[in-house]
């Protein structure tokens, strides 16, 4: 947090002071190149603290700041500049009771700018100052004894000067006065670090019975003091903003943590919900070789559950049903040689797409339905993306009319979710509150997350879900066993196919296990299981000597010792086509360092 402040400390400085080259007048000489406000420098820095109680026992300090400064002969400053933090350790210091005077006690004009939460106070006018000049600044700050964390002791814990400035000060001393009521209190800790900031460098503290008093021989740009002085514990009262608040610190922890139990219990009831429903089929899975014509891929990947794009194996599913053909497109020429042209979709017999899914899915695809009219696979293209985009989305809709899903609602998730959104808004209010009071505390961001996690999980409990119904768990089994066939061993496969049963079903014939195998090849790709399957239909057409894929001829084109390539570069081709779409968005007891204190703030030449 201290290196955080003191960034911006430099930001602000920059910011409202920021350097200028100023041309000198007259008969005094022109300034050297580069010259700006900061190029001065300071003969002493001198403070005097008088720290004692208010009314109401909170620490008040009247704070007197005596900065002799040398300033070049010609023309560049007006001034100085010395900014205080408005705030330590999350409560005000309200700087105020501000004057300046000159070291003959004669006013000295200047201005009070507040920016940033800090208060500048700007001396002099319009008129340029030269040689040695004499700064008496006083103000009052509040709050500026602080309560440890570990309850061992109160602290000022202060810097006496900024480690912002860029002049080197030649003599530095500092007096701290403390009135005798603290006094009384001191605990006989004191210690003062010197140096750049975060620097562990001890300077010497004499005195004691109530005054300090500090000496340095000089600091550097950069560079600077700091005091730690102890007290007795509870010697002044702290402000409200550093006192526990239950209700600020505390409650929300709590409620944030009863929100996120309702609602992560919500998410696991509706969890159990589906396990049970997932296991209403028949509890076995058995391999199956083929695929019903009412399964098509758009609905197989809703009731399998694959994340894998359904609309790329419907393609394929509509090509090895002999509804289309894919085609190899034409090859162009591009700066790094021949370049193979996107595939290129052509209609063969619309009455093969069986399915009303099938057919929606070529009216996606094509113009007409007529016979020979092709379609070539854009690369990049959003409109296509998103009409595959909706494909996608209806194959979910449509398993749901089916039957093989149902809506349905957890009683127990219902409640929980509840519970869940209302201590979600009693965490955003209490939030609020956090935020309002200008506390120093990671505890509203905590609820901020806690708060928007609780809504999510709360809305997710009470929203109905989708389940199998036991048919749509049936076919999901069925698809496992489908799943199963795919990876078992070719032998194991054939010897299913060969079976009483299997022979009922499918002619023992080589070309009629190729075209099984071909219909396949959609539901391996939900599965990512293209690449394993597809050097099965490699070994299969190497059987059939002379086959050529009606739905892929460009297979034989490229060889069938090329087929596993060619099927998982156009697979790859088509699912990065279907899936496109484009992206915009747009202390005083040791263990202290310089720097670590309150006060502090900026200083530089106006």
């Amino acid at each position: 947090m201290k290196n955080s402040r003191r960034m911006l400390r430099g930001l602000v400085l920059a910011a409202m002071f920021g350097t200028a080259a100023l041309l000198g007048v007259g008969a005094a000489p022109p300034p050297p190149a580069q010259a700006d406000v900061s190029d001065f420098s300071y003969d002493r820095w001198d403070v005097d603290y008088r720290i004692g109680v208010d009314d109401a026992g909170r620490a008040v300090a009247r704070v007197t700041e005596t900065l002799t400064a040398r300033f070049p002969d010609y023309d560049q400053n007006r001034g100085l500049v010395r900014g205080l933090p408005d705030d330590y350790e999350g409560a005000s210091t309200d700087p105020r009771d501000f004057s300046v005077t000159d070291a003959s006690g004669a006013p000295v004009p200047f201005e009070v700018e507040h920016d940033d939460g800090f208060t500048a106070v700007l001396t002099g006018d319009d008129s340029y100052v030269h040689g040695v000049q004499t700064y008496v600044i006083e103000y009052t700050l509040s709050d500026v004894i602080l309560a440890r964390d570990d309850g061992e002791a109160d602290e000022f814990y202060w810097d006496l000067t900024d480690f912002e400035h860029r002049q080197r000060i030649d003599a530095f001393s500092a007096e701290i006065e403390f009135s005798p009521e603290l006094a009384a209190r001191l605990n006989g800790d004191a210690r003062c670090y010197s140096g750049p900031a975060e620097s562990t460098d001890e300077c010497g503290v004499t005195g004691g019975e109530g005054g300090f008093r500090i000496s340095v021989p000089g600091l550097g740009p950069g560079e600077g003091v700091t005091v730690a002085i102890g007290l007795e514990p509870g010697s002044v009262e702290q402000p409200p903003q550093r006192l526990p608040a239950p209700l600020l610190d505390v409650l929300p922890l709590v409620v944030s943590g009863a929100g996120l139990a309702a609602g992560a219990a919500g998410l696991f009831a509706i969890g159990g919900l589906k396990r049970k429903k997932r296991k209403s089929g028949r509890g076995t899975v058995v391999a199956q070789y083929d695929v019903p014509r009412s399964l098509p891929p758009l609905i197989a990947a809703s009731v399998a559950g694959t994340s894998t794009s359904a609309p790329a194996a419907e393609i394929v599913h509509l090509a090895v049903s002999g509804a289309i053909r894919i085609e190899e497109g034409e090859e162009t020429r591009g700066l790094f040689g021949p370049k193979q042209g996107q595939p290129v979709l052509r209609v063969l017999d619309p009455a093969r797409a069986e399915d009303p899914l099938d057919r929606t899915t070529m009216r996606h695809l094509f113009a007409t339905l007529e016979p020979g009219v092709a379609f070539e696979l854009p690369q990049k293209d959003d409109a296509f993306g998103k009409r595959m985009s909706e494909l996608a989305s209806m194959g979910g809709k449509e398993a749901l009319q089916r039957g093989y899903f149902t809506k349905e609602r957890s009683p127990a998730g219902r409640v929980l979710g509840f519970v869940a959104l209302g201590l979600a808004v009693v965490i955003a209010v209490l939030t609020v509150l956090g935020f309002a009071s200008g506390r120093e505390s990671a505890v509203p961001v905590i609820g901020i997350i806690a708060g928007f996690l609780s809504f999510a999980f709360g809305i997710a409990a009470i929203s109905k879900q989708r389940v199998y119904t036991p048919v749509g768990a049936e076919w999901r089994e069925y698809l496992e066993g489908v799943e199963l066939f795919i990876k078992v061993a070719e032998a194991d496969r054939l010897q299913m196919l060969q079976s009483y049963q299997g022979a009922e079903r499918r002619q023992d014939g080589t070309v009629d296990v190729i075209e099984l195998y071909e219909k396949l090849l959609p539901y391996a790709m939900l599965f990512n299981l293209e690449k394993e399957w597809s050097r099965v239909l490699e070994v299969k057409y190497r059987e059939q000597p002379g086959y050529v894929p009606v739905w892929y001829p460009g297979v034989a084109a490229h060889g069938i010792g090329d087929l596993t390539s060619t099927i998982s570069s156009f697979t790859s081709s088509l699912t990065s086509s279907v899936s496109y779409t484009s992206s915009s968005s747009g202390g005083s007891s040791g263990g202290g360092f310089s720097g670590g204190g309150g006060g502090g703030g900026f200083s530089g030449g106006r």
